[in-house]
């Protein structure tokens, strides 16, 4: 199994490739020097890294990944049972997937604090919440690779739980129960619905949620964007939100998506454009997620089967 991961100078030929347009204008559109995009191009010269994140925005206009990441479900054994069976690589996601997601919420602990944390160990220089963070994510995680089985359907009582565990002990923030007032986001100008239509709101989201027809990448992007915009809890809904979408790719034969911490400003971009109606961006965003996880799945094997692997 080979996981795709595109250099810039790679997005940007594909760019060219698909929309036929000049360097020139791909550099127009970029804003900058034409000579700055030939250098890329042609001296494998590597953009600056907002440079960089300008390109893989231009990329995810006008290169949709979806049938790469489908392909890639199609070669990779099925993650569900790996994640299962295999302790070393459900520690890895574990660990991941608790740094990343706490940390995209704030938290200041590192991959090595988070990885002492969830293994019992003393943290030296962290406040206790931050730690209990760590913990309440991997033991829900534990819970959603326990739970997730073939024809196994997410109902509201599964999101309730998850919420649960990772609010225990946060007991002013009501685990495992919907929020009882309003709420303001920093990050977008969207009105929230009110607490008494987010019960509602939630039922709709869940009565459809495990159906994902033909295109099962786009209806789950789908469903994370609704969820974050209903924000059904006053604290937690990004993490336990990245978990339902974990949740729902896992039953549909993929990894977990890991939204890593270095594209917390990608991905919340990506939610303000759902916003206004393009759901491009948030699309890719989960599949970009979901050939992390792969990776993740990959290296793994790789290190259980070494030559075996390599020789495929």
């Amino acid at each position: 199994m080979k996981i795709l991961q595109l250099s810039d100078k790679q997005k940007l030929e594909k760019i060219l490739a698909k929309t036929g347009t000049s360097v020139a204008n791909l550099a127009k559109w970029l804003e900058v020097p034409y000579v700055t995009v030939w250098r890329w191009l042609k001296k494998d010269v590597n953009p600056h890294p907002r440079q960089s994140r300008d390109i893989d925005q231009l990329f995810k206009e006008y290169i949709d990944i979806r049938s790469v990441v489908l392909e890639l479900r199609g070669k990779c054994p099925e993650p569900p049972n790996f994640l299962k069976t295999n302790n070393e690589i459900r520690a890895s996601f574990i660990l991941n997937m608790t740094y990343h997601s706490n940390a995209i919420e704030g938290s200041r602990m590192s991959l090595k604090d988070t990885e002492a944390a969830i293994a019992g160990e003393k943290v030296k220089g962290k406040e206790v919440f931050e730690i209990l963070e760590a913990i309440n994510h991997k033991n829900a995680m534990n819970y959603m690779l326990e739970t997730i089985r073939p024809g196994f359907k997410i109902g509201l009582d599964y999101v309730l739980k998850l919420h649960e565990i990772i609010m225990y002990n946060f007991n002013d923030k009501l685990p495992g129960k919907f929020r009882t007032g309003h709420v303001i986001l920093t990050n977008t100008e969207k009105a929230l619905p009110s607490a008494q239509e987010v019960p509602l709101r939630m039922d709709n989201l869940i009565k459809h949620i495990n159906t994902c027809g033909k295109d099962p990448l786009g209806k789950i992007a789908h469903d994370h964007y609704e969820f974050e915009v209903i924000h059904p809890f006053f604290d937690g809904n990004g993490r336990t939100g990245r978990l339902l979408t974990a949740s729902q790719l896992l039953s549909q034969g993929f990894p977990p998506a890991v939204v890593r911490i270095e594209d917390r400003y990608n991905y919340y971009m990506a939610l303000g454009k759902a916003d206004d109606g393009d759901m491009k961006n948030i699309v890719q965003m989960v599949c970009d997620s979901v050939m992390v996880g792969y990776r993740l799945l990959e290296g793994k094997i790789k290190e259980d089967r070494g030559p075996e692997v390599k020789k495929r």
